[in-house]
């Protein structure tokens, strides 16, 4: 399961940060003059893509600190899918290409908290860091 979360979070962070450079489909990041559409692709390229890469990396590697970044990144996922969602919604912009990724992001990130908290990783690695 480690090694499947791993490689989500990579593909997650290498899609976002593609993604984020065209502004979902919306043109090159850096013609755009208008914030509301660069401000969550700009945060994918330079936090939440990289960060990803680094979590991926980190669980795929089954060290401590990569389920810690982990669950953190999987709240960003989760939050960043509901801005997402409530854009959408506001805009009456129910595209393909602004769903999957959301979906994806929301999907990943509750799932891998579920399993953090169903297997309870940080309990026991804290229990083993202590002593």
């Amino acid at each position: 399961m480690n090694k499947m979360f791993g490689i989500l979070f990579i593909l997650t962070g290498v899609f976002a940060i593609v993604g984020g450079l065209y502004t979902w489909g919306e043109g090159n990041i850096f013609i755009q003059n208008e914030l509301v559409k660069a401000w969550i692709p700009w945060a994918d390229i330079i936090f939440t893509g990289p960060l990803s890469l680094i979590c991926g990396y980190g669980i795929l590697r089954n060290y401590y600190w990569g389920k810690i970044l982990g669950l953190s990144t999987s709240g960003i996922y989760v939050f960043g899918s509901v801005l997402v969602f409530i854009s959408m919604v506001w805009n009456r912009d129910y595209s393909f290409f602004l769903l999957i990724p959301a979906l994806s992001g929301l999907l990943i990130g509750m799932a891998f908290t579920v399993l953090a908290i169903k297997e309870k990783w940080i309990i026991t690695e804290l229990h083993n860091h202590q002593g």
